[in-house]
This record gives C-alpha cells, structure tokens and sequence, in this order.
C-alpha cells in the first residue's frame, strides 16, 4: 500500500451502487465564521481568508456501464443541508411524486466567458407513462458543463439562454427503500455534525460579542 493510500480519509456519507451505476453522498459542510455563529452552516459567508464557504452535501453519480478508468462517466451536484433534510420529510411523509430542480453556474469565467454549470433532477413518479406502478420511483439526474455567466441586478448570476455545453451527464433509478437509507444516513450525519460544530461555534461567537461590549464599555 503507498503512502497516499495509506492517508486517504473518505469523506463518503454514504452511497448505493449498481452493477453499472452508483449514487454517493460527500460531506462538504462548512462551519459559519463567527461573525455570523448563528448560522451555524455558512452560507456563502466568507471565512479569516477572505473566500467564500458555502456548507452543503455532494452527490456523485458514476455511470460504469462502459467501463472503468477513463469510460467512466462522473458528475457532480450539491444540495444544501436544509434541501436534503426537505428530502427526507418528502420520503416519510409517503409523497406520490416529487420534483426538486435547480441550475448553478459558479466559479471565475475563463478566457471564453464560460463558468462551470451543474444541473439536478430529483423527482419521484409513482407510475410511469404505461401508468403502471413504478418499482423504482426515485430519479436523480445530475448534468455538468459550462454555460455564459450573466450577473443580474441585485448581484446573482444566471446562465445565458441557449449558453450551457453539456460534457456529462448520468441518471439513476432507486427504490423508495433504498433511497430512504440515503437520506436518512444524510440526515443523521448532518445532526451529528451540527451537535459537534455547533457548540465550539456558538462560544466563539459569544466570546466575541462580550469582547466588543468590554470594549465598547472602556
């Protein structure tokens, strides 16, 4: 075994395969700086450096049906905390069918003016176009490419009509079984991050506010 092998620490929450595809879930959570220790999570707020952190959980689809190394197909998308736990309350609560969608485009432009984009599909059908009862009724699309990054008005960024390239894209079906394990692994690692983060996080950002009373009263 080499070195690097040797120190290789997954950060895999959790993950379902097939013999030609699989689904993983990445922990990618990220404590709020103690200017905002409310947070808990950091949204988008920016840490000592400077650079902006965003707490969320990957996923990764891997499509092996053409084979391993470089026949693989591996895309990537990231759901905020609250989205995955929204998740979860839509496999307890026995929904018929479901539909989260979103479009990112993040990162600096290259020479060209493309950003990186990611694009997610999670909806669940009870029946399919037959009209029969689907046995597995969970899909999850992830889509990755690049598109034109336009900035609004009020400071976001969207991808320009007709902009986005796609380079890969991979769909997987599961069960409602299955799926719930998924998301309740997610849910449970993301409670017990929070009750281990949280307390160093809160006591900072309460030492910090009594520091600035105590030197405000001076």
């Amino acid at each position: 075994m080499s070195m690097s092998e040797q120190n290789y620490i997954s950060r895999q929450i959790t993950v379902y395969k097939t013999d030609k595809k699989l689904i993983e879930f990445i922990d990618k959570l990220k404590p709020a700086p103690t200017d905002f220790y409310a947070h808990i999570h950091s949204f988008g707020d920016k840490d000592e450096e400077g650079v902006k952190q965003t707490s969320c959980i990957g996923i990764v689809l891997q499509d092996y049906s053409k084979g391993t190394g470089k026949q693989t197909i591996r895309v990537m998308a990231n759901i905020s905390p609250d989205e995955a736990e929204y998740i979860l309350t839509q496999l307890q609560n026995k929904v018929s069918n479901f539909e989260l969608k979103q479009e990112k485009i993040f990162g600096t432009p290259d020479k060209d003016g493309r950003a990186r984009v990611t694009k997610l599909r999670v909806i669940r059908a009870e029946t399919g176009k037959d009209g029969k009862k689907r046995t597995y009724p969970w899909y999850v699309e992830i889509g990755n490419g690049t598109g034109m990054k336009v900035k609004t008005e009020k400071g976001g960024f969207y991808i320009k009509g007709d902009s986005y390239k796609e380079e890969g894209k991979v769909f997987i079906n599961i069960n409602d079984m299955d799926f719930f394990k998924l998301f309740f692994r997610v849910s449970r690692y993301i409670a017990a991050w929070e009750q281990t983060i949280a307390p160093h996080i809160i006591m900072s950002g309460k030492q910090a506010i009594a520091d600035a009373q105590e030197t405000a009263e001076k």
